[in-house]
């Protein structure tokens, strides 16, 4: 399933709460409108109203200017049914339905201007349909009702964002982490190479100033040879001695460039 049809946590809240206040609604008026001659269009305009609803979401990932569209349908609907029925209270709860979704999909400023333009309509219909101060209680407590649920689908929705935003910070962080790991083996191994080339010098240096010792050394020994064998002896053991000192100086050197792990 691609991540555009994968539903979030909260889009799930915010759609378990809108189908929970439409079936309050449809119950309500199958019970209230049993024997009624106004049941059939009011269930026809909800069965309308719930296939809005429901097919909303992936017409407006298609084409996203639909969600005005869909509010301004779906307003004029339920102001449609509150014409036919307009004693019928709990009909404007659907009007919290078109609120959730307008919070949740519009700029902050034009849902707040829709949300009130609702409650305009929703108002008028009650206080003329009724006592004006019945409807203006029950438009009062639908408010009421709205702004809690409303209130609780935008808790969710900021969890959820906190939560996404603590996810990539948690991914960026690791990402960083790697990063740095691959810079400190990369200056490792620099500063390894770096030290190879110092020790590798320092042999150079060192082996060759020793065996250019050495040379002249034997060579002098060899003329002593020659010309007076009884000086011989000490020339032999200043041989064995800077010898003793190469290898030494051998031994230290290759101890240095050869890898931790095989000593």
């Amino acid at each position: 399933m691609s991540a555009a049809l994968q539903h979030t946590q909260s889009q799930r809240v915010i759609s378990a709460t809108n189908y929970t206040l439409f079936l309050i609604v449809a119950l309500r008026a199958l019970i209230t409108y049993a024997s009624e001659d106004e049941l059939t269009p009011l269930l026809a305009l909800l069965a309308i109203f719930l296939l809005l609803l429901a097919t909303e979401p992936v017409i407006t990932r298609r084409w996203n200017a639909y969600r005005w569209v869909y509010l301004g349908l779906q307003t004029a609907l339920v102001a449609v049914m509150g014409r036919i029925t307009p004693e019928y209270d709990f009909l404007w709860a659907l009007y919290i339905i078109l609120s959730i979704q307008a919070l949740d999909s519009l700029p902050r400023r034009a849902a707040l201007l829709w949300t009130g333009l609702m409650i305009a309509i929703a108002g008028v219909s009650l206080m003329t349909a009724m006592d004006p101060a019945l409807g203006l209680a029950i438009l009062l407590n639908m408010c009421a009702v709205g702004y809690f649920l409303v209130s609780f689908t935008r808790v969710s929705r900021r969890a959820e964002d906190a939560r996404n935003e603590s996810a990539a910070l948690l991914a960026d962080l690791q990402t960083a982490h790697a990063q740095l790991q691959d810079y400190a083996d990369r200056a490792e191994e620099l500063s390894a190479a770096r030290e190879r080339n110092r020790v590798a010098r320092e042999l150079h240096d060192s082996v060759n100033q020793s065996i250019f010792s050495i040379t002249l050394t034997a060579e002098a020994a060899r003329t002593m040879l020659d010309r007076d064998p009884a000086r011989v002896p000490p020339y032999l053991n200043q041989l064995q001695e800077m010898t003793t000192n190469a290898l030494a100086q051998l031994r230290s050197l290759i101890g240095q460039l050869r890898p931790k792990a095989d000593e």
